[in-house]
């Protein structure tokens, strides 16, 4: 019995990952409003009555892509809460792990800045989610750019940065195969550190 009911947890986990992972896609590339529920079904074959079996709303899938996407930051967050030394060196390191993120995942970059353009006139928990999901990996940018030289400029920094990576992964798509993702973190990185 103990089998049965841990394959089917393991099969309700799996659809709700799938439906997630839909809903992201989705939301980076038609935005939370022009996505219905039909569309995700759509995406992954299922019918609408197996998505709101899984979600009641719209909107509960919303906060929890939210959740996910607040979660991808935990890599970034990891790496700056190391000692770093050296500026260029932490630039380099951030960049290796927004390049590896935006080969494996590029839809938990696009979805954030898609989801944020579209709530940023909309003041709500919405909103408010995804501004504490920039927090988190602001807050601690900004702490290893302290540790390093301190200054006042260090808090909008760290907000010009995952704008910036946010920007970078935006061209790689529209740009593909004109630019692959290497050629613009090269680019974006002569611009940022000393060594170009």
């Amino acid at each position: 019995m103990s089998d049965q009911i841990n394959k089917k947890a393991a099969k309700r986990i799996a659809t709700r990952k799938r439906i997630l992972d839909t809903a992201t896609y989705l939301f980076a590339r038609l935005g939370y409003h022009k996505t219905t529920i039909q569309d995700i079904a759509y995406h992954i074959g299922m019918t609408t009555g197996a998505v709101f079996h899984h979600y009641s709303s719209k909107t509960d899938i919303l906060e929890e892509v939210v959740e996910e996407l607040n979660q991808s930051f935990d890599q970034y967050i990891q790496f700056l809460d190391e000692e770093h030394k050296d500026y260029d060196q932490m630039i380099r390191g951030m960049m290796d792990i927004f390049t590896d993120r935006f080969q494996n995942r590029p839809d938990t970059i696009i979805a954030l800045a898609s989801l944020a353009a579209e709530f940023s006139g909309i003041r709500g928990p919405v909103i408010v989610q995804i501004q504490a999901a920039y927090d988190i990996f602001v807050d601690a940018f900004e702490k290893a750019l302290d540790r390093i030289e301190p200054k006042k400029t260090n808090r909008a920094a760290a907000v010009c940065f995952i704008a910036s990576l946010q920007g970078v992964a935006l061209q790689a798509l529209v740009r593909d195969g004109e630019m692959d993702i290497d050629d613009l973190v090269a680019g974006f990185l002569s611009l940022v550190t000393s060594g170009g």
